[in-house]
């Protein structure tokens, strides 16, 4: 079974880990994930503004860059695969010496480093970050596939001509590449960045520490598996010897040319297919969003909530008059206006104090001379979010319903709303639905609002 080994990255089902500082070799592992993004190091501030690295933190890089330049080139001489996650470029001034310009005051001596440096090839980059990427060559398509969501460039290079360049920006510029070298059989796979350090592969175990979850080990798993696959492939070309320049002089069977063409078709076929599958992609996240609306809080609970409002025929937009500022003005088909506020608490019910925003926007609304009543109030309530909907307590404080009576507020479970979402986009005809609906929003008065047709019981899938 092949042994790999990650330098200055984690990979979650890889449990061979060597940190940047360290000495350890690589000549164990067959397989090495190598990121080359700069610790920190203590660094000296200057009196006149900047810094640069400390005379001792200089001697500690200086070491560990070299170890690592001959630990790689040595893991190329042994023919092994040496996987390049290209993080940002970085640049630095680093401390060699000092002297003393008066009794109070030191002078450095500073030299130019860069986290590039110890990467065989002498590799030229620069710093651009973006998230499209094509795929050249489709060998490497499932690898990309796999690290796709977590992916983006960060670095940019001119590929040199016996570099094999595999992932390319949209405008063709290169961002990641097979560099193979004559004086050694190993291979240097240049990928563009990726991590999995999002909060999406993260959980807190029971014991209260953060592990990675599921989705995390499928991920790395599969990359695992992309790796293994990619070092085997490189090894078996490594075994054939490259077709000499003058080669193409000779005369092909016709049957290529047919075999070319057929292949640029199907090329082009699945660039179309790809499409397809980004634009359901988008859609099908689109409608995910909605459930949102039985979890989320914040900005991605609010943009959840206008979605299904707007589904149930309301016009939703956002006042700025001058000073005034009011996230959700409401209006419905019969004129309706009406002012939301939403929030959503992890442990707890939506106490009173949500009631002092929504009150002062009401108040400010009705401040405006071409507005004659009052706004009616709207509270959406996404209260013990991190349970399950069926298991929350009530939503609303005693407090709150009290002044929800008081000003005659409507009362608004976001979970309630994610069943009707649901109902109209397996429904859209269904208009009957949905001018109930509206009726119970503009006709509760302090109290929670009360869907038709059972739409409030929350129907979980099976």
């Amino acid at each position: 079974m092949k042994s790999i080994v990650c330098v200055n990255v984690q990979i979650p089902t890889i449990q061979n880990e060597i940190e940047y500082g360290s000495n350890d070799s690589l000549r164990d592992h067959d397989i090495v994930v190598f990121d080359p993004a700069l610790p920190w190091y203590e660094r000296i501030e200057f009196s006149a503004g900047g810094s640069c690295m400390s005379i001792e933190s200089t001697a500690r890089f200086a070491k560990t860059s070299t170890h690592w330049s001959h630990e790689l080139s040595g893991a190329l001489a042994a023919g092994k695969t040496i996987f390049v996650v290209l993080s940002d470029y970085k640049e630095d001034q680093a401390a060699t010496g000092s002297t003393m310009s008066s009794k109070t005051s030191r002078n450095y001596n500073t030299t130019k480093i860069n986290n590039y440096s110890l990467i065989p090839g002498g590799l030229k980059v620069r710093n651009a970050r973006g998230r499209t990427i094509v795929v050249k060559d489709s060998a490497y398509k499932n690898l990309y596939d796999t690290i796709k969501e977590i992916s983006e460039y960060r670095v940019v290079f001119e590929a040199p001509t016996s570099m094999h360049t595999v992932f390319v920006a949209k405008d063709g510029t290169a961002v990641g590449g097979v560099a193979k070298f004559k004086e050694h059989p190993g291979s240097l796979v240049l990928l563009p960045h990726f991590d999995f350090q999002a909060d999406e592969f993260t959980e807190t175990s029971d014991a209260g520490e953060e592990i990675w979850n599921d989705k995390a080990l499928k991920v790395s798993s599969a990359l695992v598996g992309q790796l293994v696959a990619i070092d085997r492939m490189l090894k078996s070309s490594a075994e054939l010897t490259p077709p000499p320049g003058w080669v193409s002089d000779f005369a092909k069977p016709k049957s290529v040319d047919e075999i070319e063409s057929a292949i640029a078709e199907i090329d082009s076929r699945i660039e179309e297919l790809r499409g397809q599958r980004n634009r359901e992609a988008l859609r099908r996240a689109g409608l995910l969003e909605y459930s949102h609306l039985l979890y989320e809080t914040g900005k991605p609970l609010e943009h959840a909530i206008e979605k299904v409002l707007r589904l149930l025929g309301y016009k939703v937009e956002t006042l700025r008059i001058g000073d005034l500022e009011i996230d959700h003005v409401i209006v419905g088909p019969t004129g309706r206006r009406m002012i939301g506020e939403s929030e959503g608490k992890d442990t707890s019910a939506i106490d009173i104090s949500k009631f002092r925003q929504l009150e002062s926007n009401i108040g400010e609304d009705f401040e405006r001379e071409d507005v004659d009543q009052p706004a009616k109030g709207l509270l959406f309530s996404n209260g013990f979010r991190l349970s399950s909907p069926e298991a929350r307590a009530e939503q609303f404080t005693q407090k709150s319903l009290t002044n929800a009576r008081r000003l005659g507020s409507a009362l608004i479970r976001t979970a309630d709303l994610y069943a009707v979402a649901v109902h109209l986009l397996d429904h859209p005809e269904d208009d009957a639905f949905r001018i109930a609906c509206r009726t119970s929003i503009e006709e509760t008065h302090g109290g929670v609002v009360v869907f038709p047709n059972g739409r409030n019981e929350l129907q979980a899938s099976r």
